[in-house]
């Protein structure tokens, strides 16, 4: 056979076996986005759940059910458990959420009850020497 075929046909040969290898590259990459959501299904019920906030993890004391379903209507009662504030401070507070982020305007005696507990469970922190600025040098 002329050597010319041979380069021809092993060309088309080629040609034919790249054509080949990407529809089988193909048929795997449809395979595997076929199977992910099989993978991250599974991988999903394996994962530890958190516990879910209930009123009865924090201080107790009166009005601690209204605070707490209050607050976590729109966040996680740990941010609140987090702060130590003044009265004031928590009165300031709920205003600013309700200009803000548009928090129902809590008034009369439901606010005094969120206000009485978050006063008495989280009150203000106060340092030994005062107010110290963290970014003071040492």
């Amino acid at each position: 056979m002329p050597e010319a075929c041979l380069r021809a046909g092993s060309a088309s040969s080629t040609r034919h076996d790249g054509e080949g290898n990407r529809r089988i590259l193909r048929a795997l990459l449809l395979a595997a986005l076929l199977a992910l959501p099989l993978v991250d299904s599974h991988a999903q019920s394996k994962r530890v759940r958190p516990i879910e906030e209930q009123p009865e993890q924090y201080p107790a004391g009166p009005h601690r059910d209204d605070a707490f379903y209050f607050c976590t209507a729109c966040h996680s009662f740990k941010i609140v458990a987090a702060q130590g504030m003044s009265r004031d401070r928590w009165d300031e507070s709920l205003t600013w959420m309700v200009q803000r982020h548009s928090m129902p305007h809590v008034q009369g005696e439901d606010r005094r009850k969120i206000l009485d507990y978050l006063e008495t469970a989280f009150p203000e922190r106060r340092q030994p020497g005062g107010w110290k600025n963290p970014f003071a040098v040492k």
